[in-house]
């Protein structure tokens, strides 16, 4: 009774960390997290049977689900999650989903179809006196494929940290604990631990995954200095956005894409018109005053006279968001500055990256008055890589927008998108400032 207690308490455990991750997964749609999601359900799976098993007695459907939860499913489905997460070459991660999915599917049908053999009470059953070789070499096969994987991926992720790769020494610690709760899986559903320590092990290793996936996506604390491009040491990866990296980052909706986008293209969005929060007076400033009957040829032209209203209809194509403020650019742009990002992002991500895009462009039209342009765009030809473009009214608001909560949030959840950004600042001098049109005697 002990034992179905215990195994019930783990169960509820594994059930809520299933539950988070899944809820998670769903949002982020990330292939890592699902993976993981696979697992998650397989350790409660287990631990559920295992439960009514040491209450009931077990019998051949509950000792399947058992195994084929937590001995098949669990561990090759963790490893693939951390292929999926550490991988950088899009071949390796194909790779392993192939081979994780086929082997699945047969390791499945063989272990439901395969006759049982020996007798099943309330004691916890032993895989070795309960199948025969081939279930048992395909349990086998599973658990060595799963070690090796985590091992390795483990191995690779601290060889990295150790030559200062960010990513990789961020990803550390998520990673070791992930490594951990393989070895729990393993150990607990090979039949050598005691039916309390076996239920531990399972029971803890849903704690694991759940939390080594929480901690993928960095959390910055208020009081932690990042880089910006005046500190002493380089900059790399996001830091050379010039970004501080201090603020706690709060929460944004994010936008629905629109469903007739189109990829490839470099085009602005379409707010939806509740969204729109621009001030109400949309008019260009009207254009300096010329002498009598010497306006400048097309002056007056599109539709009326420069300082009507701005039509932005033509300008609203995308979701992934991003224009000018109307009236923005008028007025003294002799200090205005911004910054060119260009981001390369990983195969598969691109859907993930542009509704973090659309939420940060989204806020940062909103909540900033001195933000003159601000778009993200897709680039005709490189579906994997996307612009930003940001201009200022001067430093000071450049320096306000580092600042800003919502920029945080984008760059703490985007980093796991993207391999490598460049960035390229603006500066617009007096020399690029329109000047008033010269008079021009006896015009």
């Amino acid at each position: 009774m002990v034992d179905a207690l215990l195994a019930l308490l783990a169960t509820l455990g594994a059930l809520a960390a299933t539950g988070l991750l899944v809820q998670r997964a769903y949002k982020d749609r990330l292939l890592y997290l699902i993976a993981w999601s696979f697992t998650q359900v397989g350790l409660t799976l287990a631990l559920l049977s295992m439960s009514l098993g040491f209450m009931m007695g077990f019998n051949g459907a509950f000792f399947r689900v058992m195994e084929l939860g937590a001995a098949l499913v669990g561990p090759v489905w963790l490893a693939l999650g951390m292929i999926e997460l550490i991988a950088r070459y899009v071949q390796v991660r194909f790779g392993a989903w192939l081979f994780t999915i086929s082997y699945t599917v047969v390791a499945i049908v063989i272990l439901i179809l395969d006759p049982l053999k020996g007798t099943l009470g309330k004691s916890l059953p032993k895989p070795s006196a309960t199948y025969d070789a081939l279930p048992l070499l395909l349990v086998d096969g599973a658990h060595v494929v799963a070690v090796l994987a985590l091992a390795g991926c483990t191995g690779v992720t601290a060889w990295l940290a150790s030559k200062r790769d960010q990513e990789a020494a961020e990803l550390l610690i998520p990673v070791a604990l992930v490594a951990l709760a393989g070895v729990l899986v393993v150990s607990g559903t090979r039949g050598f631990l005691p039916a309390p320590l076996a239920v531990i092990a399972l029971g803890a290793a849903a704690g694991l995954v759940w939390y080594g996936s929480m901690r993928t996506i960095p959390v910055y604390d208020e009081d932690a200095e990042g880089y910006d491009e005046y500190g002493d040491e380089p900059a790399t990866g996001y830091e050379e956005q010039g970004y501080a990296q201090g603020a706690k980052a709060e929460p944004v909706p994010a936008p629905t894409p629109s469903p007739e986008s189109r990829r490839g293209e470099l085009r602005f969005p379409e707010p939806a018109s509740e969204e729109l929060r621009y001030p109400e007076n949309t008019s260009i400033p009207a254009p300096p005053a010329f002498p009598a009957g010497g306006d400048p040829a097309g002056a007056t032209s599109i539709d009326g006279p420069l300082g009507g209203p701005l039509d932005r209809s033509p300008l609203d194509r995308s979701p992934l968001a991003g224009l000018a403020k109307p009236g923005a650019l008028g007025g003294d742009l002799a200090n205005a500055c911004g910054q060119i990002t260009v981001y390369t992002l990983l195969d598969g991500r691109e859907e993930a990256f542009d509704r973090l895009a659309a939420d940060l462009v989204k806020a940062a039209l909103a909540a900033e008055p001195e933000t003159l342009v601000f778009a993200c765009h897709e680039v005709v030809g490189g579906p994997t890589q996307r612009i930003f473009y940001q201009l200022f009214r001067d430093q000071a608001a450049f320096a306000a927008h580092r600042r800003q909560p919502h920029l945080q949030r984008f760059l703490g959840e985007s980093r796991t998108h993207v391999i490598a950004t460049n960035v390229i600042e603006l500066k617009l001098g007096p020399a690029k400032v329109p000047l008033p049109a010269p008079e021009f005697p006896g015009r």
